[in-house]
């Protein structure tokens, strides 16, 4: 069964607050995570106030791409708060819905991130983690305009695509961890899903000859394990890959993992990943830049937000200052 997802719609926002609207969550793969989801959605008593003054609407999803096309119809009908309930996926589906092929939103529209999926990294950044944050968010959090990236890449299909990303786009071991984690019980949660997958991933997976250009510079040829493409910091359940970047200075971090032995990569960078310190490993590299390139002899499989999409050649940019999005006080400046 598809993943079900939810959007949830303020149009006309105030400042009064009822308490006769009902919230439902439903996420997940199956029955028993889609449980899970309402559980973490309801639990929260206050987090079924909305706005008194606004017109609510509650859509749910139960296929891929279906809450881009909801979020595009909602935009376009006038929709200017939608409250994204679900992981880094979900929102990623939302974000492409609402940006046209210019990077500009279709309409004058705020996100407040529910997190309720497996991965939840986008919102970790912000200090947001928990479902019940999003009344506080409502009602106190502050406006913070973000970037997002831009990728083109080639789909199963063969066909040349574009597409937004909020998060991290990734090549070669991250985008198979990305697969293998969807097909695993994702009832492990983010953080265990991810590393169980990780492991799994390691222990088969090989390097791949990429050359990667940044702003128009060669910066890297050869075996690489791993490409990054890191507009937020936190990747696959809490893995801090990026952990000096920034998600509102118009520019995108580049990792890349070169090839070294498995025992290593188990022992010291896997453990190391999760403390920001990988960073200092001679066998990761590092860049910033606005433009990325990557090419490769043969295709490689990519991931952007958690959902593998197809494979490269791609071409990735920043697209500065695109979503207006609901922080906590103060998290803004600190992103």
């Amino acid at each position: 069964m598809g993943r079900t997802r939810q959007l949830r719609v303020l149009d006309g926002y105030e400042n009064h607050w009822p308490h006769d609207v009902e919230n439902r969550i439903y996420s997940g793969d199956d029955s028993r995570h889609r449980q899970s989801g309402r559980r973490r959605w309801t639990s929260s008593q206050n987090l079924a106030a909305t706005p008194a003054a606004a017109r609510v609407h509650e859509a749910h999803t139960a296929e891929p791409g279906a809450a881009m096309h909801l979020a595009r119809t909602f935009v376009r009908a006038g929709a200017r708060e939608l409250l994204v309930v679900g992981g880094d996926g979900t929102l990623n589906e939302v974000v492409n819905g609402i940006l046209d092929e210019q990077g500009r939103p279709l309409g004058p529209v705020t996100l407040t991130i529910v997190p309720c999926g497996t991965g939840r990294d986008f919102p970790r950044l912000f200090g947001i983690t928990r479902a019940e944050q999003a009344v506080d968010l409502l009602y106190y959090g502050e406006l913070c305009r973000v970037d997002v990236g831009q990728l083109t890449f080639t789909d199963p299909d063969g066909v040349v695509r574009q597409r937004y990303f909020v998060n991290m786009a990734d090549i070669g071991l991250g985008a198979e961890t990305a697969a293998s984690v969807s097909a695993t019980t994702k009832q492990l949660g983010g953080f265990l899903a991810y590393l169980v997958a990780a492991f799994r991933t390691i222990l088969r997976h090989t390097a791949a000859e990429l050359a990667v250009d940044i702003d128009g510079e060669k910066a890297f040829t050869g075996p690489a394990l791993m490409i990054a493409i890191a507009n937020g910091r936190f990747h696959a359940g809490g893995m801090r890959i990026a952990p000096q970047a920034s998600v509102t200075d118009g520019t995108l971090e580049v990792f890349v993992l070169r090839e070294v032995p498995r025992r290593i990569l188990l022992g010291s960078l896997l453990p190391a990943v999760y403390r920001g310190t990988h960073v200092q490993h001679p066998a990761v590299l590092h860049w910033s830049g606005s433009r990325v390139r990557i090419t490769g002899p043969k295709p490689v499989r990519i991931e952007i937000d958690g959902e593998p999409v197809g494979t490269t050649d791609i071409e990735a940019r920043a697209v500065p200052l695109a979503l207006v999005i609901r922080v906590p006080a103060g998290r803004c400046r600190t992103a």
